[in-house]
């Protein structure tokens, strides 16, 4: 197992640099750039502004020049400077908790929720409750993330008011995360909490809802594919109970696709994370995302895209080194 992990490694870091190449060159492909703003106003002077941004930005020198003086400090666990001057490492720093919160507590959630629906549908194949779950399980997976999002504001937050609109917490508190906050909890843990629950809970819900309805079809159809199976008759046979037979036989089998499914979703649901955040002006790394797609922030672009491209090979790996986990036959060395 050490073996492959450090092969995985090396190939990790080769495909990283690959793709770091492609992503620089993606985005200064791109129409426009940080310097092609309306904000320089118009005349001579917004041409002197513009090409004081394209000398500070070092826009104008070779693209493998920028890309050696943007990757270098990469190399030391720094991810430069935005536009702006803003150290990019320190923005994701402060936007990464309130995504971590988000993306947790809904994949948790959903997990919690989908494995149990699918395998509970798969036992009482064509009965009513599957015939109901294979329908609502179908419009779920159907809705598109912006629309249900709107649709879960216009109800709960402007017509019913239940729940706040947008941010992690009300303006009256510190930002999430920071000393402030924790001092804050420390004193009114009630208060702070109760506020954080209700700004999660629609994001989280827009997340959960479309992953359930997923996942759950697909655990379903894992499942019956093994209940099917001749050492399952053959369990039944011996008369082991229900509950040993689904459980101990039955679900260590069938959860094996699931692993992949639940790897490979994880950077979707980052990717689904920045609509989400967008929506409900969720301040984390997706919201990031599109600010800097508006604003034509490179380097930052650069940075988010390389954390979304090591989350996708990680839960690649962790989908792997879990298969040896939960299926003894499975070996890598």
């Amino acid at each position: 197992m050490g073996t492959y992990i450090l092969r995985r490694v090396i190939q990790a870091i080769v495909i990283l640099f690959g793709l770091s190449i492609v992503f620089f060159i993606i985005l200064h492909l791109t129409p426009g750039g940080p310097c092609a703003g309306s904000e320089f106003g118009q005349g001579f002077a917004a041409v002197a502004r513009e090409k004081a941004c394209i000398q500070r930005l070092g826009i104008n020198q070779p693209l493998y020049v920028q890309y050696v003086k943007q990757m270098g400090p990469y190399l030391h666990g720094d991810f430069g400077f935005s536009n702006s001057g803003d150290n990019i490492g320190s923005v994701i720093l402060e936007k990464l908790p309130p995504t971590i919160l988000l993306l947790g507590v809904s994949y948790l959630v959903q997990q919690l929720i989908a494995l149990p629906l699918g395998i509970f549908a798969a036992l009482r194949q064509y009965s009513l409750f599957d015939q109901v779950f294979t329908f609502l399980s179908y419009v779920g997976f159907s809705l598109p993330t912006f629309w249900f999002g709107l649709i879960l504001i216009f109800t709960f937050a402007v017509q019913i008011r239940w729940f706040p609109i947008g941010q992690v917490q009300s303006v009256n508190l510190p930002i999430f995360w920071t000393s402030g906050w924790f001092h804050a909890l420390a004193h009114h843990p009630g208060l702070v909490l109760g506020d954080l629950a209700l700004h999660l809970t629609l994001p989280a819900l827009t997340l959960m809802v479309i992953g359930i309805a997923g996942d759950s079809r697909f655990m379903r159809a894992s499942m019956l594919d093994v209940l099917h199976q001749d050492y399952i008759r053959t369990a039944k046979a011996k008369g082991l109970s229900p509950a040993r037979v689904v459980f101990k036989h039955a679900f260590r089998n069938a959860v094996l696709p699931i692993v992949t499914n639940i790897a490979l979703f994880l950077p979707a649901l980052v990717g689904g994370a920045v609509i989400t955040e967008t929506i409900f002006s969720w301040g984390g790394l997706g919201f990031l995302f599109i600010q800097s797609i508006q604003a034509s922030d490179y380097p930052t672009l650069q940075a988010l895209l390389m954390i979304g491209a090591l989350a996708v090979l990680i839960a690649n790996l962790l989908a792997d080194i879990t298969y040896a986990l939960v299926d003894p036959r499975i070996r890598y060395d």
